[in-house]
């Protein structure tokens, strides 16, 4: 689908607020609320873009979040990769080039849990050997409500709360009157229950594009071990703009991170300003290949 310049600035409104109403989206972008309906049902319609409720990991109480690394041997990556793709748990799965043939993200409750899915990972047929990584804390994260797993504080939720949540990962942008029908609340509580649910970090509702369509064709995973002074420099990791996920970790590094590019040259100028770091001490890259799964947000129980 080829994109003007109305469409890219309606992709950067969805992505800031999925939930925006078509009048102030058309008023955002000089448009009026028909053509910006239009535009945005064409954009959704033909893949561009789809609309996401993203609920923090935390309502479902998976507080325990790792890295692994696998490596495979004798069966086909891709039919390893769908294996995993698979779980539940298993929020990230990626065929990699690099010293690892497929990486993937758990996201369990405890660590015992968390030993459980490693251990299910590691007696897949073709699976060779792994490495897994214990993240302490996501730094950066455009999928996370509030962008970081520390930022977010624990609120009770209802069963109206809950309710309203799934129906949102049904459909991000279902209208308040429909939510207030499927509840059995009025629209103006619904709408009040809804925005405290976005306010307090709990869900977000954002547009989440087809990298290629906005010419984003690189994606490059990497891992960074620190030295004195790695604070400062893990700030500034995360504040680069190539840079869309950083999380602290525990094990053989200390930061695990996710850029995403227009091109190789800009992905090879973004890992040399994090080598050029004061306290950066030794940096590995690998490269995406192949994106298998990518849903961030837990399917919550719909009561």
């Amino acid at each position: 689908m080829a994109l003007d310049e109305a469409d890219f600035a309606l992709l950067d409104e969805l992505r800031r607020d999925g939930r925006a109403s078509y009048e102030k989206l058309g008023t955002n972008v000089g448009l009026s609320r028909t053509a910006a309906r239009a535009r945005t049902q064409k954009l959704i319609e033909s893949g561009t873009v789809r609309i996401e409720a993203i609920a923090h990991p935390a309502v479902e109480g998976y507080a325990t979040i790792a890295h692994v690394s696998v490596v495979t041997d004798g069966v086909s990556t891709r039919d390893i990769a769908k294996r995993i793709a698979g779980y539940d748990n298993a929020p990230f799965v990626s065929i990699v080039a690099g010293r690892c043939t497929l990486i993937a993200e758990l996201r369990t409750r405890d660590v015992e849990e968390l030993d459980h899915a490693v251990s299910e990972v590691r007696d897949l047929p073709g699976v060779v050997s792994l490495d897994t990584v214990l993240y302490t804390d996501v730094v950066k994260d455009s999928h996370l409500p509030l962008g970081r797993l520390s930022s977010f504080k624990p609120i009770d939720l209802d069963d109206v709360d809950r309710q309203l949540l799934a129906l949102l990962q049904t459909d991000g942008r279902m209208p308040y009157a429909d939510l207030a029908d499927h509840v059995g609340l009025s629209r103006a509580a619904t709408r009040a229950r809804v925005l405290r649910l976005l306010d307090e970090g709990v869900v977000v509702v954002k547009g989440l594009t087809d990298p290629t369509a906005m010419g984003i064709t690189q994606m490059c995973g990497f891992q960074v071990n620190l030295g004195p002074g790695g604070g400062q420099a893990a700030a500034a990791i995360a504040k680069l703009p190539t840079v869309d996920f950083l999380a602290r970790t525990l094990g053989r590094c200390d930061l695990i991170g996710t850029m995403i590019a227009r091109s190789r040259s800009e992905v090879s100028t973004t890992l040399d300003a994090i080598r050029m770091l004061d306290g950066v001490r030794a940096m590995e890259a690998w490269w995406h290949l192949e994106l298998v799964k990518e849903r961030y947000s837990p399917q919550l129980r719909r009561d």
